[in-house]
């Protein structure tokens, strides 16, 4: 029984090693795109929260892409708009809210005004929202397209808001009810 119990013990630890070291990858990729180390710390912690709420997984240091799928796309703590800090061709991971939500889209932003973290949302399904505090959404999805706004995650909970018709947006917006935006 005492056996078991270490193993399972050092399996978990080395999860737990394994997370800090790939954090300590996306720290030092942040750090080689020319953030301080206070900054990229401090991403880290920003995506960390966001991954505590949103269902996903960190694929570079500003990116995490959602179980359900979509992709949010994280700004550097302070800055008003998303940048690429992967290395490499820098086309891939373009932000497709980085100016207001192009056809077929409703994206989510994490600030007012349509700045910070941005959750482009294209597919139709459920999108979970990890913002807290005001926030705003563009809604361009085709001609009359309503998103629904839940209190849950995965599109559960009580139905807390529904956009108007598409061309719809909204620059001030409370996030804090909001776990999960199903966008069609």
């Amino acid at each position: 029984m005492l056996t078991v119990a270490a193993t399972l013990g050092t399996a978990e630890a080395r999860e737990a090693l394994q997370a800090d070291s790939t954090k300590a990858s996306f720290i030092a990729q942040a750090r080689a795109a020319h953030l301080s180390s206070a900054k990229a710390n401090a991403l880290q912690a920003k995506v960390d929260r966001f991954m505590e709420k949103a269902d996903g997984t960190q694929v570079a240091p500003n990116l995490i892409n959602l179980a359900g799928g979509g992709t949010v796309y994280v700004a550097v703590p302070g800055e008003a708009h998303f940048r690429d800090l992967t290395p490499g061709d820098k086309t891939v991971t373009a932000d497709p809210c980085a100016e207001g939500a192009p056809y077929g889209y409703f994206c989510a932003y994490e600030g007012r005004d349509y700045t910070g973290t941005a959750i482009p949302m294209y597919a139709c399904h459920s999108y979970n929202v990890p913002f807290l505090g005001h926030g705003s959404w563009d809604n361009n999805q085709t001609t009359g397209t309503r998103a629904k706004m839940y209190t849950g995650i995965n599109g559960f909970g009580d139905l807390r808001y529904t956009t108007r018709p598409a061309l719809s947006w909204d620059a001030d917006g409370d996030w804090t009810p909001v776990g999960s935006v199903v966008n069609c």
